[in-house]
């Protein structure tokens, strides 16, 4: 029997690792240096072992590649990128006990007893069960006390005053394309339908048969008759009237050849996913730029999330910077670019 207490590790540095490192550059305070082989790193004397940074670097792999392959020249950034994450991870728990916050004891034992139950209904059976319960409760029960830390730290760290209307209306200004509705296209169409795994033959006669019809309508003839006589789709009751679409809803090879129409156009038979079709624009309204009025709310709840956003930046690089790290040599090596600026302590 094999418990996927893994998935508890990778939960954690997912979960907040993720969300709260802001690495890209090693601060002075960082040093490489020869340590035991058993240790990845020491943050302010609290140590980081090899083995949970080994684990980390394989959640890492497995959640970021396709099947855990690594691109070719990748491994190293990804060894970096993963001990930079558990080490920021010790900086804010070290951070959220200085504070003397202290774990959500509900949130402990309400999550421990909900995953303990699913397990003891997948593994309760077994003869080992026991023995694995006895060795895995501890260490989860010591991660959900450290992610009610985090999660607690977070709040705090996020939580600004709120916002004037000088700073809102200035908010607004700076990020119109936030409080923009985009453009809109209102499109009918005719489908010929076709399975995706038709013959080649299938394909060509519909497309034979949209040449036909749109040889029709540049006579004359009524758009909307035609899509409830031959579309397959389900717009066909309606004439064939998809409504007002926002840029981004079509298919790009079909946006591409609206986006060189005019309202009144009707555009030559393309092949789609779903067979063959013929558009016309009906409407192209251009994007507007809501009111401060309409939209004020919604920039005040940006503005603060921006500013709870640079707190937490700003927290975590302070921590780095404040904070003796050594990392073990031998587990990370600088960028070709040489824009790590840690130095090796012989």
């Amino acid at each position: 029997m094999k418990i996927q207490t893994s998935h508890f590790r990778f939960t954690k540095g997912c979960f907040f690792l993720l969300m709260l490192l802001t690495a890209g550059t090693v601060h002075a305070a960082m040093t490489l240096g020869k340590l035991a082989e058993d240790i990845y790193a020491r943050v302010d004397g609290d140590t980081i072992s090899t083995s949970d940074y080994k684990q980390a670097l394989h959640n890492a792999v497995r959640s970021k590649f396709y099947h855990g392959k690594i691109p070719e020249g990748k491994m190293q950034e990804v060894q970096r990128d993963t001990g930079r994450e558990l080490i920021t991870e010790r900086l804010l728990l070290q951070e959220a006990r200085r504070r003397n916050i202290q774990p959500d004891e509900n949130f402990v034992k309400s999550t421990l007893d909900a995953t303990l139950k699913k397990y003891e209904q997948q593994y309760g059976k077994s003869e080992k069960w026991p023995e694995y319960k006895a060795r895995f409760v501890p260490s989860l029960k010591a991660h959900l006390q450290q992610k009610s830390l985090l999660v607690q730290l977070d709040e705090q760290i996020r939580k600004v005053a709120p916002p004037s209307d000088e700073q809102v209306r200035k908010y607004y200004r700076e990020h119109k394309d936030k409080f923009t509705s985009p453009e809109q296209l209102r499109v009918s169409v005719i489908l010929l339908q076709v399975m995706p795994s038709s013959p080649v033959a299938a394909w060509d006669e519909a497309m034979v048969e949209g040449r036909k019809i749109y040889k029709r309508l540049q006579n004359g003839a009524d758009f909307a008759e035609l899509a409830k006589l031959h579309s397959g789709d389900a717009s066909a009751e309606n004439g064939g009237d998809l409504g007002y679409l926002h840029r981004g809803m079509l298919a790009k090879k079909i946006q591409e050849v609206i986006d060189g129409m005019k309202p009144g156009d009707i555009s030559k038979p393309v092949k789609v996913l779903r067979g063959v079709a013929i558009f016309r624009l009906e409407d192209r309204k251009k994007p507007v730029l809501n009111p401060y009025e309409k939209v004020k709310d919604r920039a005040g709840r940006l503005w603060s999330r921006e500013q709870g956003e640079l707190a937490r930046k700003k927290l975590i690089d302070d921590l780095w910077s404040a904070t003796e790290v050594q990392i073990n040599s031998r587990y990370y090596q600088e960028d070709d670019q040489g824009k790590l600026a840690a130095k090796e302590k012989k």
